[in-house]
């Protein structure tokens, strides 16, 4: 009994270790004006392959630890297409994820990234075509309320800022143009990871996935770099050279990740989806207010009301696996992306 609360501690807590660090370095790391360069490090694509390079040795360290039954070559030759495919959804949505904080700010752009099931559903129903239950349709309102609450509270125009206020407002609507585009894009990699689960004929394991879909990010990135950006590639060089300090904001975030990864997979398959969308939920509401009192983030009364309701909605939605896990009938929802 003491052993299992151990191995329960562990796998918690390193979950909320890792990615509760990888939060707080998310925030300078991608918002931070760096005083040598003089300008914020947007070089999405060298970020997100420091990040995928770092997961992948970890995937594969995962896998020689784990032995799983299917052998990483048999699943190298079953599914390169399918990590093809799923990767390169996840290639295009992380920058859009980071180009979108030169719009709006951190804290709605940790808001509207925690909430899965909007982008799930959209998927579902402009891809797949799927009929909408009513309780999801529910929470998919909670969740756009409390997101609107937080989003306008915070860009109140005063009598005399109007200018101001519609360039303001001009840039917030380009910049959840950005944010929509990579939750559908979220939404896009959870289908097909979850039509991958549903048709594969032997048991794919976290640490296939972790290994397989960071290669392939690897590959998409260096594509990108090479014949569409090479200049970010330039940039992002000269920045680390003229401030170091980022290199280590860099590697620590990747390894957080990586690690956070490693924790995610452990703890599915351990405790099983329940207990780790449990986790996922009160871990983006701590980031959230770590990140609050971390770096000082004014918050009003009613930004806080549509936090509120954000999760609220989020929570309802875990109690309804909760139920479905009753039933014996848990859907894998957590695969490698993190909030």
């Amino acid at each position: 009994m003491g052993r299992h609360i151990l191995k329960h501690v562990f796998a918690v807590g390193g979950i909320y270790c890792s990615f509760l660090t990888w939060g707080l370095l998310q925030e300078p790391l991608n918002t931070r004006v760096w005083p040598n360069s003089g300008c914020t490090f947007q070089v999405p694509y060298i970020v997100a392959l420091v990040q995928a390079t770092i997961a992948m040795i970890c995937g594969l360290i995962y896998i020689k630890w784990q032995k799983p039954v299917l052998s990483l070559s048999k699943f190298w030759t079953s599914h390169t297409r399918d990590m093809a495919i799923i990767s390169l959804s996840q290639a295009i949505s992380a920058p859009l994820a980071a180009y979108s904080l030169s719009y709006v700010d951190f804290l709605t752009y940790m808001l509207a990234k925690s909430c899965k099931l909007l982008p799930v559903l959209m998927v579902h129903l402009i891809v797949y075509r799927t009929p909408i239950p009513r309780s999801k349709k529910l929470v998919v309102l909670l969740v756009t309320v409390g997101i609107t609450i937080f989003t306008l509270d915070g860009h109140k125009p005063s009598m005399t800022e109007n200018d101001v206020s519609e360039s303001s407002s001009s840039s917030s609507l380009i910049g959840f143009v950005l944010l929509g585009s990579s939750l559908f894009l979220d939404g896009l990699t959870n289908a097909k990871q979850d039509k991958l689960f549903q048709k594969a004929t032997y048991k794919i394991t976290g640490a296939h996935l972790m290994f397989a879909l960071n290669f392939f990010l690897i590959v998409w990135n260096v594509i990108y770099m090479v014949l569409v950006d090479r200049q970010q590639l330039a940039k992002g060089l000269k920045m680390l050279h003229a401030d170091p300090e980022i290199s280590r904001y860099l590697l620590a975030y990747a390894c957080c990740g990586a690690i956070g990864q490693c924790f995610i997979f452990y703890t599915l398959e351990q405790y099983g989806s329940l207990v780790l969308v449990m986790v996922t939920v009160t871990r983006k509401m701590f980031s959230m207010i770590l990140s609050i009192i971390v770096y000082g983030h004014q918050v009003t009364l009613w930004q806080w009301v549509g936090i509120v309701i954000v999760f609220t909605g989020v929570v309802c939605e875990s109690m309804g696996k909760k139920n479905k896990a009753k039933e014996g009938n848990i859907i894998n929802e957590e695969k490698v992306k993190q909030s």
